[in-house]
C-alpha cells in the first residue's frame, strides 16, 4: 500500500463513518424525546401525508361527536319539557272526566274549569320557555334540525336532520285545548275527551320521534367512536416511534460512533509514518 500524506483516505472513510454513527444516533435521541418516528417531511413524506390526512380525520370525528353531545342534551330538554307538559295535559283529562259526571254543583265545576285554566297556561308557560341555547324547541318556531354527524362535506354520509315534528307548537291552543263551550255542562266535557286525547297523541308522537332520534344519535356515536379507535390507530402505526426499538438503535450508534472517534485519532496518524522515510 502507498504511503501518502495529502489524501489520508483511512482518515476520510473514518470520519464518514463518524458523521453517519452521529446521525443516526441524534435520530434516535429525536425519535425518543418526540415519541414520533416521522418529525418531518424529509423523514417518510409520503407516510407524513397520510398521517397529517388521519389527523384532521379524527379532529374532525371528534367535533362531530361533540355535536351529537350537544344535539342529545338538545333533545333530553325538548322531552323533559314535554313529560311536564304531558302531565298537565294529562291532570286536565283527570278534571275532564270528573267534570263529566253530572253531579257536581256549579263551584265544583268552576273550581275545576279553574285548574284546568291554570293548567293551559302552565303549558303555554312551558312552550314558551323551552330552549336550548337561546333555541326555542316547543313553541314552533325551530323548524328542521340539521346534524353535523361527520367529518366530511358529503351530506347523505356526514348529516342527520331531525325532524320539525318534535318541535312543533305545543302551546294549549295549538294542542285544541280551551274551556269555552267545552264545559257548559257533563255532556259537553265527555265529548271534549277526544280533544284531549288527540292532544296527548301530538305529545307521544313527538316523544316518540325524539327517541327515535335519540338511537340513531347513539348509532351515530358508535360509529364515530370506533371509527376515531380505527384511525387512531392507523395514525400511531405510521408516526408513533418504538422506543425499545430506538433505544437499541441509540446505544448501538453510540458505541459505533465511540469507536469511529478512536480509530479516527489512528488514522489521522498514519501520515506521520512517511516521517521515519525522511529520518
Amino acid at each position: 500500500m502507498a504511503i501518502i500524506v495529502n489524501t489520508n483516505m483511512s482518515a476520510l472513510k473514518t470520519q464518514r463513518n463518524l458523521n453517519d454513527a452521529t446521525n443516526a444516533m441524534n435520530k434516535a435521541m429525536e425519535r425518543m424525546s418526540t415519541g414520533y418516528k416521522i418529525n418531518s417531511a424529509k423523514d417518510d413524506a409520503a407516510n407524513m401525508y397520510i398521517a397529517t390526512n388521519l389527523d384532521v380525520q379524527i379532529s374532525g370525528s371528534k367535533v362531530a361527536k361533540s355535536n351529537i353531545t350537544t344535539a342529545a342534551n338538545m333533545l333530553s330538554i325538548a322531552e323533559g319539557d314535554l313529560d311536564v307538559i304531558l302531565d298537565n295535559v294529562t291532570r286536565i283529562r283527570d278534571l275532564t272526566v270528573q267534570y263529566a259526571n253530572g253531579i257536581y254543583d256549579e263551584k265544583s265545576q268552576k273550581a275545576m274549569t279553574d285548574e284546568i285554566e291554570a293548567r293551559m297556561a302552565e303549558i303555554d308557560r312551558i312552550a314558551t320557555a323551552s330552549n336550548f341555547n337561546g333555541k326555542k324547541l316547543l313553541d314552533g318556531t325551530m323548524g328542521d334540525v340539521r346534524l353535523q354527524v361527520g367529518a366530511n362535506a358529503e351530506e347523505a354520509a356526514n348529516c342527520v336532520t331531525i325532524d320539525e315534528t318534535i318541535f312543533g307548537n305545543k302551546s294549549s291552543a295549538e294542542l285544541g285545548l280551551e274551556i269555552g263551550a267545552n264545559y257548559d255542562n257533563a255532556t259537553a266535557a265527555a265529548a271534549y275527551l277526544d280533544t284531549i286525547d288527540d292532544a296527548i297523541t301530538n305529545i307521544n308522537e313527538a316523544k316518540a320521534a325524539i327517541g327515535a332520534t335519540g338511537n340513531r344519535l347513539d348509532a351515530a356515536t358508535e360509529s364515530l367512536t370506533t371509527t376515531i379507535e380505527n384511525m387512531t390507530s392507523a395514525h400511531s402505526t405510521i408516526m408513533d416511534a418504538d422506543i425499545a426499538e430506538e433505544s437499541a438503535n441509540y446505544i448501538q450508534q453510540q458505541i459505533l460512533q465511540q469507536t469511529a472517534s478512536s480509530l479516527l485519532v489512528q488514522a489521522n496518524a498514519l501520515p506521520q509514518i512517511a516521517l521515519t522515510l525522511i529520518q
